[in-house]
């Protein structure tokens, strides 16, 4: 059964836009990071966050290898 594209188009809104305000809040976090913490809220992977993202901002790193640390940052490998 076919997902519902008006869904999809909604989910990735409250995405984008809690991605943001995540942003905001913490900008000295990495956008690894922020996608992350994106992923962990939504129930998402990080990559599928990440291809919501680059839909409207080509400079959004592809998410393959992500490693987390206490502090609450991220680095990619």
């Amino acid at each position: 059964m076919p997902h519902n594209p008006l869904l999809l188009e909604k989910r990735n809104e409250h995405v984008r836009s809690r991605f943001r305000t995540i942003r905001k809040k913490n900008p000295k976090w990495t956008i690894i990071a922020v996608i992350e913490q994106v992923a962990e809220e939504f129930f998402l992977s990080p990559a599928t966050v990440s291809k919501i993202l680059k839909q409207f901002d080509s400079k959004i790193p592809d998410v393959k290898t992500v490693v987390k640390h206490q502090t609450a940052q991220y680095t990619l490998f």
